[in-house]
């Protein structure tokens, strides 16, 4: 199914009486209600299958192909994903260490629409995985389960569920394995509702309470104190996906906040061509454009270069998802009142509801802290062994990596999980390749005569080579923090330089979306008020309102909107 094959399917989201357009949505998330005849919808159209390999039944091509589907859907319901995506960290677990009968189990489970959960929290532990308590302990006939499961996605109706339990005394990862265990069966679970959240209402996040709970011998997922490891790669590949959900509410917003400031008037003009709402939302345009351009590089990277997404992962996921808090920021601002209101205004309640949605989002996979902690310690290695790189001026051309994920034109390699690593091992192919791509990219501006966008790649490349100063005066307890952070701005801000030098022929990646792009994210990356660079910025509206008038995705890959 193609993203306009979708969009004809589920039709007009503005018809009030659609079905799967945004009134409903609205009405579902009122009444916490879970969007059964929407996922029944996306079910029989196989919807369910884009993120399975074909192995396992499923439609699976690329990250870059899934992510432009789901968040098509995700436009009208951020919960389309979790009713029937939620099965994706448990799915890359078993990929990565299942047993060919447990695989098999779980893409039966998977392929006819069923739920296999996941299982990883507890709640007096949060992040902090080391402590967790539930155990499993070995009997004669395999072992027994006890303890609590908090939050897990479909609990309330998964028929089975990836579970992580402690098996060791010790402290370290290697104390916890994992086990696969089928809910239909046995004694000894409890299931019960746990705490509401804001976002994703109608979507269960139930708690699992084991007690003594039979667990056969074969239902241990490769080996023992494997469990760890398996979780952190797999997340990798959920932050990956978790983007098309904040690129899906981010699109919604802009486009709400579009229509209401081209048709609301202040005196004599719109509210879209008053000056400051219009550098509001050439803000908010720009970091739209400028989260697709990060989403985008991310999908197509780990096809290329899965071993870095313990670091490209987290930056890219970290961009987007406080990119969508922007958007929705300056979209309020521009809304006022009318973002307040529950039942007038814009969609109807539907910003409120966009605004909780984002807020899920951001932590659904980790914390934001803990998300820039995962790999902040890596980065010192990474400008070490490459940071004379970094400062090189060396002209040579850029490695086939580079082109392989910022070409669109070239065709990406099959997805393999299991190269999926822990640690990038001091590799950064994004930020590695700038001192190459810079000066073909300044050349070319020159001779545009494009001075202020030169500024900014100049400013870009000064900006990447002062990260191994700061990481090296930079104290343990904030300040690597902050310095991760930088990185993910900078990180993204390479990714459009790269897309734009590597498309030269594609109509979309224009050098005023290359300004606008790189205005926005260098300046936070500055921890500076994006305002500060609001005329810069402005190119981004005109591409965004372009897109908008002709019904289209604000993405780099054009989707015609039903």
């Amino acid at each position: 199914m193609t993203p306009d094959a979708l969009e004809r399917l589920l039709g007009d989201p503005y018809n009030v009486t659609n079905p799967y357009g945004f009134g409903a949505a609205v009405a579902r998330d009122e009444q916490d209600a879970f969007p059964d005849e929407l996922c029944d919808a996306l079910r029989e159209a196989g919807f369910h299958l884009n993120y399975l390999s074909p192995e396992w039944g499923g439609r699976f091509t690329s990250f870059e192909e899934s992510m432009l589907l789901v968040r098509t859907a995700a436009r009208r319901d951020l919960n389309v994903m979790p009713g029937t995506m939620f099965g994706i960290t448990a799915a890359t677990c078993l990929a990565l260490h299942g047993s060919p009968e447990q695989q098999k189990y779980a893409a039966e489970v998977l392929g006819r629409g069923g739920a296999v959960g996941f299982a990883l929290s507890e709640a007096d532990h949060g992040s902090d995985l080391l402590a967790n308590a539930t155990r499993l302990r070995p009997t004669d006939h395999g072992w027994e389960l006890t303890g609590e499961k908090w939050m897990v996605g479909l609990g309330l109706r998964c028929e089975a569920v990836y579970l992580v339990a402690r098996t060791g005394e010790r402290g370290g990862p290697g104390a916890f394995s994992a086990v696969l265990l089928d809910l239909t069966e046995g004694k000894g679970l409890t299931r019960s509702p746990a705490v509401p959240t804001g976002g994703m209402r109608g979507i269960d996040f139930a708690q699992l309470r084991f007690d003594r709970f039979p667990v056969p011998a074969d239902a241990v997922v490769g080996r023992q104190g494997q469990a760890l490891e398996s979780v952190m790669k797999a997340q990798q590949v959920v932050r990956v996906m978790s983007m098309a959900g904040s690129l899906g509410i981010a699109d919604t917003a802009l486009r709400l906040t579009l229509d209401f400031a081209a048709a609301r008037r202040v005196g004599r003009t719109t509210v879209l061509d008053s000056p400051y709402p219009r550098r509001e939302l050439a803000i908010a345009s720009a970091a739209a454009l400028a989260a697709d351009a990060t989403a985008l590089a991310a999908s197509r990277g780990i096809h290329v270069a899965p071993e870095t997404f313990s670091i490209w992962g987290c930056a890219a996921k970290h961009v987007v998802a406080e990119s969508t808090e922007e958007i929705l920021r300056r979209c309020g601002a521009v809304l006022a009142t009318r973002a307040v209101l529950r039942a007038e205004g814009p969609g109807g309640g539907l910003f409120q509801k966009l605004q909780r949605d984002a807020a899920i989002v951001r932590v659904v996979d980790t914390s934001t802290l803990a998300n820039l902690r995962s790999f902040a310690s890596q980065l010192q290695q990474v400008f070490r062994d490459a940071g004379n790189c970094v400062t090189s001026h060396d002209a040579s051309a850029p490695d086939n990596d580079i082109r392989a994920v910022f070409d669109l034109e070239e065709p990406l390699p099959s997805y393999d999980p299991h190269r999926l690593d822990l640690n990038a091992r001091g590799r950064d192919p994004v930020t590695a390749a700038l001192p190459q791509v810079a000066p073909e990219a300044l050349t070319r501006l020159a001779a545009q005569g494009d001075r202020p966008t030169a500024h900014l790649v100049t400013r870009l490349v000064e900006a990447v080579a002062a990260l191994p100063a700061q990481l090296a005066e930079a104290d343990k307890d904030t300040g690597l923090i902050d310095v991760a952070e930088r990185f993910t701005w900078l990180h993204a801000a390479t990714s459009c330089l790269h897309l734009w030098w590597a498309n030269e022929t594609n109509p979309f990646f224009t050098t005023p979306w290359l300004q606008a792009t790189l205005a926005h994210l260098l300046s936070k990356a500055a921890g500076t008020d994006p305002r500060r660079e609001g005329a810069a910025q402005l190119p981004g509206l005109d591409i965004a309102v372009d897109l908008h008038n002709h019904d289209q995705l604000f993405s780099a890959h054009p989707v015609h909107l039903a």
